[in-house]
């Protein structure tokens, strides 16, 4: 019997097994590495974060009781089960290149179908009968299963693996700001850039028309927060990446076919930089 202890392993860290039992951490690199030792041995069943002092998983001999559970990574039991995601798409939207930024990252493979919804195709009887009876995508299907709203499925591809904290107070600061993101970020940045790259700002609806201030001025605010934010962080959350930098990063770097000038925001520009560079990087598309 083998026990799973999952999460970052630091240097000087101390896990506890049973009554009586202590594993110490002093490095956890690579299991070779003569520096790289615990009270007991041990394998890397996690490949994410070799090199870093940080193995996501490490496998230990029965024996040891079980210090904390996160769940693994949802590509393990994809991968165990021989399924393979698929995102109903359109690649033209900052909700569906989040999806592919976040499984690139990690690694995991992903099959697409694309809809062009300029042209109704989420309003098909097919589409809602078969994949979202509210007509919208993304949606993330594995298996038999499907499931809407982008964040959502991020959040699903990323539960176990290091975009995800494992501070409860970290966790939630991501939380926080993916809900921005939905609640303040998307509906003005996004919807404008929808409106006047795609539809074309003489074919709006005199409504439309009348929310383009409204809109702006909400989104200018939401990028004037994120760029007061990150006065002095690198990230959003803690000091590496996270689903909160991924999520915001859809939208944002396209900020400008919205009439967005990101410019006037330098600190956002310097985080977008180190966005587009994380190894895995993908652009969207």
């Amino acid at each position: 019997m083998e026990q799973v202890f999952s999460g970052p392993a630091d240097a000087g860290a101390e896990w506890k097994g049973g009554e009586g039992e202590k594993l110490a951490a002093r490095h956890c690199l690579w299991p070779s590495d003569p520096g790289s030792t615990l009270s007991q041995p041990y394998q890397v069943s996690g490949v994410s974060g070799l090199g870093t002092g940080k193995p996501e998983t490490l496998v230990f001999p029965s024996g040891l009781a079980r210090l904390f559970s996160l769940p693994k990574a949802n590509r393990d039991v994809d991968a165990a089960s021989g399924i393979v995601p698929i995102l109903h798409e359109d690649p033209r939207s900052g909700n569906c290149y989040k999806i592919k930024l976040t499984a690139a990252l990690l690694g995991l493979p992903l099959q697409t179908r694309q809809y062009d919804i300029l042209r109704g195709e989420t309003r098909t009887p097919e589409f809602l009968g078969s994949v979202n009876s509210h007509g919208r995508i993304p949606v993330l299907q594995v298996g038999d299963w499907f499931l809407p709203e982008s964040n959502a499925a991020c959040w699903y591809l990323a539960a176990g693996s290091l975009l995800v904290p494992e501070d409860r107070f970290e966790q939630a600061e991501t939380l926080r700001w993916m809900f921005f993101e939905q609640y303040s970020h998307e509906p003005n940045i996004a919807t404008l850039r929808f409106w006047l790259q795609f539809v074309g700002e003489g074919n709006l609806s005199p409504q439309q028309a009348s929310q383009i201030l409204p809109k702006r001025i909400a989104g200018s605010d939401a990028l004037a927060r994120m760029d007061e934010h990150l006065d002095g962080r690198e990230w959003f959350v803690g000091n590496r990446l996270t689903l909160a930098d991924i999520v915001l990063y859809a939208y944002t770097h396209v900020a400008e076919a919205g009439s967005f000038p990101l410019r006037d925001y330098r600190h956002v520009c310097a985080w977008l930089d180190r966005v587009a560079g994380v190894p895995k990087f993908v652009t969207m598309g």
